[in-house]
């Protein structure tokens, strides 16, 4: 199951669409009442579709949910929570028995409804072109992933083992999510305990020894640093981000820097001090091969 992160990769989803997101919510949402109007008329028109409003208060509620799901189209942050949110909708229409059909159908009609508003709303033509790809891009997206509901039930009916596996799998992703927490947790741990470190070579430099406590303190310094980079890679790893390699390259590195400074002080053997250049070599080129790696794949 693709994260939201590849699923914004593969449809280039860039900043750009983002800045194009908010001009599309100023062109269409004061219409919302509109098009909520007139994609309730469209799915009047088809007998199938009309079975699932016979009552007036499912019709309202048909009109409030595509009304939030349109705003969440046009303002919502493409996060991980809206990616449980799509998956939910999809789940929903499999539950009720709606053929796929009708999703690709319905997302069709919207965009139709859509570039009408920005075709006359919109008079210079590079800039309407320009938001009508935004908008192509998050209707696909959108559609992408409902329609995985749909292939996620044809599986149930293949692997008998479906259902078990999915209860392993939510599990799993239970306490994959209550471990990291605690990892977190212990992360917060430590860098207070590092925080602590660096007080205490601060007070040695001012009543024992000025220069050993700097040098001291300049390591624990960077430890710390590193701390505080690893807490934001992990919270952005629980919000559904990318886990990134590099960060414990970087704290490998700022070890040896850290052992380095100590070694310079405690006045330790040339071969110790050339192991310890020679692994800052090696952890250098490691990283800088690591950085470029990963700026070849946000430029392609």
């Amino acid at each position: 199951m693709e994260s939201i992160d590849e699923i914004k990769r593969d449809y280039e989803l860039t900043r750009l669409d983002e800045d194009n997101l908010k001009e599309l919510s100023d062109i269409l949402l004061p219409s919302i009442d509109g098009f909520a109007a007139d994609f309730y008329t469209y799915l009047m028109k088809d007998q199938y579709t009309a079975s699932f409003f016979e009552t007036e208060a499912a019709r309202r509620r048909r009109e409030e949910t595509i009304k939030k799901w349109f705003e969440d189209l046009l303002t919502a942050r493409y996060d991980n929570r809206y990616l449980v949110r799509l998956r939910k909708i999809g789940k929903v229409h499999v539950k009720i028995g709606l053929k796929g059909h009708y999703v690709n159908a319905s997302i069709n009609h919207i965009r139709n409804f859509c570039y009408r508003q920005v075709i006359e709303l919109v008079s210079d033509a590079d800039k309407r072109r320009e938001l009508l790809e935004t908008l192509n891009k998050v209707l696909d997206i959108n559609l992408d992933v409902m329609t995985s509901s749909y292939r996620d039930a044809e599986l149930k009916k293949v692997f008998v083992s479906h259902r078990v596996e999915s209860v392993i799998i939510r599990w799993s992703e239970r306490l994959l999510h209550g471990l990291n927490l605690v990892l977190m947790i212990g992360l917060l741990t430590m860098a207070l305990g590092v925080a602590s470190l660096l007080a205490q070579d601060v007070v040695y430099a001012f009543t024992t020894s000025l220069e050993t406590g700097v040098i001291k303190a300049l390591g624990s310094l960077l430890i710390l640093w590193m701390m505080i980079e690893l807490l934001h890679t992990q919270v952005e790893h629980l919000r559904g981000g990318r886990f990134h390699v590099r960060i414990f390259v970087e704290l490998a590195l700022v070890a040896f820097i850290r052992k380095l400074f100590v070694a310079s002080i405690e006045e330790k053997d040339p071969i110790t001090l050339g192991l310890l250049i020679g692994g800052l070599f090696v952890l250098g080129l490691l990283l800088y091969f690591l950085a470029k790696a990963e700026n070849t794949r946000q430029t392609i």
